[in-house]
């Protein structure tokens, strides 16, 4: 089965051909008429294949649909509909309409055209890729149960998978090498991107990089909860923001990363779009802006949660759902930010200037801060049952210190009360909690604190 490239260059051939018989086939002694009659005949020809070729071209034009992933040797990572661990295939459909995949044809062979299986349209809806969503196929030859089974298996030793719309013009196709057991080979970004093998293969949902940046260090640097007035969002109105600041080498695709305002619900974590790659990419050294903006989002830059101005919690997670920030806030200002400064350090506050999208400016110029809190590093550190915190108060006020797990969810609070100003150090007995990282925080009215410590067995 030929690609469309191969089916132009077929159509120059046909047609180079078809002038070369011709001129051959002139006779120097053709009358007039005889000419004029071979002269219409190649005309005709002629517009036949380039009609053909523009038809093809448009073809390639509108094709949204794409082979967007799919495991060839699925021993114990997806139970199909039967219970059983078929190969699968996804088609993901990157356009603006749902498509009804019936009378489409898929293959694991791309030159014999006997090979194409026909989707069924017995039950259209169970065939239909939604606008910018995805739809599964199992490759499970001799056990097909539904619309959704194909007529064939793909190997795991590698071979070839093909899609063709109901003329049998292909839309998407590729040539694979030997797969590695419950493992997907994925395009990262969906549709376009190129193909890596996917240990955390992600069937009917968004791909996530196969080859992330080994380690990523971003932070939720500003945000305003309270947006009355200030910062116009993409729709005119003034939409709740959160920035996200890349401290890292390298830049970073955020499609697949989650993001919440709530730290404990896994169900509340919205996972950003990858539809558009370079829209939630994060140069290095760099920012991002998303709005929090539920019940009117536009773009793939908006979040399907809003910020409470009253205090609440927000949280980034990446792809695996291990938390990269959390952070839980105090009752903000109207057309105020609250942020970090410097960058992505651990100095939270309120910021009159905000800067979204660029440097925070020094907290020591924003107002509304009547006090000031530092928290030492807990010692001793790493540590195995306790630990001592000490933090310092320039003024009396409330402190709250919390402690967090690296999912974002409280362990224990370790300090709620009026504390007034000067040093002080509470004891934290952690010999009850597993072995691991965690995170604690100092909250005063106006600031929060974040130091990670580390509990060994």
């Amino acid at each position: 089965m030929l690609n469309r490239n191969g089916i132009f260059l077929l159509s120059k051939t046909i047609y180079t051909r078809i002038i070369f018989n011709f001129i051959n086939s002139i006779n120097i002694n053709l009358n007039l008429n005889q000419m004029k009659k071979n002269y219409f005949v190649m005309s005709g020809l002629l517009a036949f294949v380039l009609f053909s070729f523009i038809n093809i071209n448009n073809a390639n034009a509108q094709n949204t649909l794409f082979i967007n992933e799919f495991m060839a040797s699925n021993d114990a990572a997806l139970p199909g509909p039967n219970g059983d661990f078929p190969d699968w295939i996804e088609i993901y459909n990157a356009g603006s309409e749902d498509v009804m995949l019936g009378g489409y044809y898929m293959s694991d062979d791309l030159v014999d055209p006997e090979a194409m299986f026909q989707i069924p349209d017995t039950y259209p809806d169970s065939v239909t890729v939604p606008a910018g969503g995805y739809i599964l196929f199992y490759a499970d030859k001799g056990h097909e149960s539904s619309v959704l089974s194909l007529g064939f298996k793909l190997s795991g030793g590698g071979e070839q998978v093909g899609l063709w719309d109901p003329s049998s013009v292909v839309l998407d196709s590729l040539t694979y090498d030997e797969q590695f057991a419950d493992t997907s080979y994925g395009k990262y970004p969906d549709g376009i991107g190129d193909w890596g093998f996917m240990i955390d293969y992600t069937p009917g949902a968004s791909n996530t990089n196969p080859n992330p940046p080994e380690e990523v260090d971003l932070y939720i640097n500003e945000f305003m909860a309270s947006n009355d007035a200030a910062l116009p969002g993409p729709n005119g109105d003034f939409p709740d923001w959160i920035e996200i600041y890349n401290a890292g080498s390298e830049d970073v695709m955020l499609g697949g990363f989650y993001m919440a305002d709530d730290l404990v619900d896994p169900e509340a974590m919205y996972q950003i779009q990858s539809t558009y790659p370079d829209s939630v990419t994060v140069p290095a050294g760099g920012y991002i802006i998303f709005y929090a903006d539920k019940g009117h989002e536009s773009s793939v830059l908006s979040l399907n949660f809003k910020l409470s101005g009253g205090g609440e919690q927000v949280g980034l997670w990446n792809t695996d759902k291990s938390v990269l920030d959390s952070l839980t806030y105090g009752e903000q200002f109207a057309d105020t930010s609250y942020g970090r400064y410097p960058d992505g350090s651990d100095n939270w506050g309120f910021m009159v200037d905000y800067t979204p999208g660029a440097a925070n400016s020094a907290l020591l110029s924003v107002a509304h801060v009547e006090e000031i809190a530092s928290i030492s590093q807990n010692y001793p550190n790493p540590f195995s049952s306790t630990t001592n915190i000490e933090f310092t108060l320039e003024n009396t006020g409330q402190v709250t210190i919390s402690v967090y797990d690296t999912r974002g969810a409280l362990v224990t609070v370790l300090a709620n009360d009026t504390y007034p100003q000067g040093k002080h150090s509470v004891n934290w007995n952690a010999s009850n909690i597993p072995a691991g990282y965690y995170f604690y925080t100092l909250q005063t009215g106006t600031s929060i604190v974040t130091k990670k410590a580390l509990v060994i067995r």
